[in-house]
């Protein structure tokens, strides 16, 4: 899904105070040289207005001009937040997007765009300067999300980008770039915090249930990369082009076998280690355990089965719904719109054609 826009559209309007989009300035003065205590204007900046959509989640937009030097506006939010209340899931159909986004903000504030304006947005002749591009993949449960993301924290490497910043539950690759970054957290953790939290109506329905098991995998592509991959215009964004990015960028993931956690068979282990392993399975941290160098050489024996007691096991006895397989998944087909949500405001779609 797209989870985040921003972008630059021709928009022929009055900018500055009398204009639909003034919601202040920020200013700055110098000293004045012809007065000795005076104080002139040294620079001003037009402040970003926000616009509420669904459930008060809100976009934020700003008088402008584009690379033809025309009025425009610039436009930066989350548009499935907007126009349905959550982030869950939603569309990917960017051109789409940015057209509903431009038609709403026009008709919000009584302006109607020019022939020539009409002629640009639908040709996709508007510039993207950040993209947010989505996937999520169901574990099942809050638990195993946070013991894969512990599991990937450990071992994972992301191709051009290292190892991972982890915090809380997320883990970030590339966290700071100026290209692009991508960052694996738990959904269902996310709907609880402050700030993310659903409206209460959308969490009386099945989206909480829903986001509990799922892993998200957020791509977030700036302006540099978008020009290196020639998406920097709708235009240039096809049916396909989100998803066949985030697949082609996450399978750079590259995963240790040792952090897989699906180990079935256990045979030639000695039975020293039997009793370590278990003890690792159980949720017990052995770094807490045993000597250091104890638990390094236990960890070096067992990685070679495939298994890393680095990685803490949620305390969870002799039951395995934690063992994920973590390859499979995440190269796996993502969890789509459910069947449910289609047809209701759950769901926003937008439309096929504009006039």
């Amino acid at each position: 899904m797209i989870d985040w826009l921003t972008f630059v559209a021709p928009l022929a309007h009055v900018s500055g105070e009398h204009g639909p989009f003034y919601a202040g300035e920020v200013m700055a003065t110098k000293p004045d040289p012809t007065h000795p205590d005076g104080f002139m204007l040294d620079w001003s900046v037009l402040k970003r207005k926000s616009f509420e959509g669904s459930y008060s989640s809100s976009i934020q937009i700003q008088s402008t001009t584009d690379d033809e030097g025309r009025p425009a506006i610039w436009v930066s939010g989350n548009p499935a937040k907007w126009f349905q209340g959550h982030n869950i899931f939603g569309s990917e159909d960017m051109h789409g997007l940015v057209l509903e986004m431009l038609h709403r903000i026009c008709s919000s504030v009584g302006l109607t765009p020019s022939a020539e304006n009409l002629e640009c947005w639908n040709a996709g002749a508007i510039r993207l300067t950040r993209v947010d591009v989505t996937h999520s993949f169901d574990l099942g449960t809050l638990p195993r999300v946070r013991n894969a993301l512990r599991s990937l924290d450990a071992t994972a490497n992301l191709k051009h980008r290292g190892r991972g910043h982890f915090k809380g539950d997320s883990l970030t690759f590339g966290k700071g770039s100026r290209r692009w970054s991508l960052t694996l957290y738990a959904k269902g953790a996310e709907i609880e915090v402050k700030g993310h939290k659903l409206p209460l109506d959308l969490a009386a329905t099945q989206l909480p249930d829903l986001a509990q098991g799922l892993l998200r995998a957020e791509l977030r592509m700036l302006s540099l990369q978008l020009v290196a991959e020639q998406l920097e215009y709708v235009s240039h964004w096809g049916d396909n082009a989100a998803s066949e990015l985030h697949s082609r960028l996450l399978a750079g993931l590259q995963i240790a076998e040792a952090s897989m956690l699906d180990v079935t068979a256990l045979d030639g282990l000695p039975p020293r280690l039997l009793g370590v392993y278990q003890l690792w399975r159980d949720g017990h941290d052995l770094r807490g355990i045993y000597p250091r160098n104890t638990f390094y050489r236990y960890r070096r024996e067992l990685l070679r089965s495939g298994i890393d007691i680095g990685v803490k096991q949620e305390r969870s006895g002799s039951d395995m719904s934690n063992v994920i397989p973590l390859r499979t998944v995440l190269h796996a087909y993502p969890v789509g719109v459910p069947q449910w949500a289609v047809g209701t405001p759950l769901f926003f779609e937008p439309r096929a054609k504009f006039a």
